[in-house]
């Protein structure tokens, strides 16, 4: 199911529980990205392996590079005093003592960036005990945003972000990779087949795309990137009622607490997007006003 599908799944599942096993005959596949399900498909202790893989492709790590164990950490690090609390969702270091934090976001949220960075100081910060000194190690951070958080770069779906000094790497160990699923498999469906990408991160994101519509993956292909069993493991049929209501009662309670700054954070962005394509001569007000949703006033602020 989609992401649109598994909010409807969710909200009507909260209310009806007795709807489950109709969605079960509707549906081949589980929704792979809400919290509880991608821990345990991305973060098996059972199946170390799919997760190595899994981070070699979307972090594009080969050779002397590449992850070659990662080893699952605790994924809450605890607020002291009146510090908020990070809760990862994936978080674990590889043989070189290297933490890799793994972030699923949801709902456009403007302030998603900060709390990516506010949880990659919190691993940054805990690398360090008393007495040694501030040589770091190196830091991987992948955040998959199942909803596109950069309307106006129609063409980027993949944002590797690192720190920069003059415009020149400033420091080299730190890396976060931003990936907007959703424009991926946009631009995916308006390129002709022999130009698409074909990086192992672009077969991963095709994998994810063919379990939200419910398509058959190759094999061999699953073997190459995760592992053969990963088709058994994201199927709805191998997922208890007790397990999917969970995730039900989980999603809702997300749903509910964010839905009133979501829509404005979307209201908010849709007019920036506006101003900007306006400022930069790429349409005209007319054009923002009918294209973009947004009302005269909001592009032409002297206009009431």
């Amino acid at each position: 199911m989609t992401r649109s599908e598994f909010i409807t799944f969710v909200k009507d599942v909260h209310e009806h529980p007795e709807h489950l096993a109709e969605y079960r005959k509707k549906y081949k596949n589980v929704y792979p990205f809400s919290d509880g399900i991608f821990k345990m498909l991305m973060a098996n202790e059972a199946k170390p392996e799919r997760t190595v893989k899994f981070l070699n492709a979307m972090l594009a790590l080969t050779g002397d590079n590449a992850i070659k164990t990662y080893t699952l950490g605790v994924p809450e690090n605890p607020g002291v005093l009146n510090d908020k609390t990070a809760i990862f969702d994936i978080y674990g270091t590889t043989q070189a003592g290297e933490p890799v934090l793994i972030e699923v976001q949801q709902n456009f949220n403007m302030l998603f960036i900060d709390r990516l960075i506010y949880y990659t100081a919190r691993v940054v910060s805990r690398t360090v005990k008393k007495a040694q000194d501030y040589n770091l190690p190196h830091i991987y951070v992948l955040s998959l945003l199942t909803e596109n958080q950069f309307p106006t770069e129609r063409d980027t779906y993949l944002h590797h972000t690192q720190l920069v000094r003059n415009r020149h790497l400033f420091y080299d160990k730190l890396d976060i990779y931003l990936v907007e699923m959703e424009k991926f498999f946009a631009i995916d469906d308006r390129t002709s087949l022999e130009k698409r990408e074909r990086s192992d991160r672009a077969e991963m994101l095709r994998i994810f795309r063919d379990v939200l519509e419910d398509r058959e993956i190759p094999e061999e292909k699953l073997k190459k990137l995760l592992d053969k069993d990963f088709a058994k493991d994201v199927s709805l049929k191998g997922y208890t009622d007790e397990t999917l209501l969970n995730e039900v009662d989980g999603m809702t309670d997300m749903l509910y607490e964010k839905q009133g700054s979501y829509l404005q954070g979307k209201e908010d962005s849709r007019k920036e997007v506006a101003r900007i394509l306006i400022d930069a001569g790429k349409l005209t007000p007319e054009e923002a006003v009918s294209l973009l949703h947004v009302s005269t006033s909001d592009v032409l602020p002297d206009v009431k």
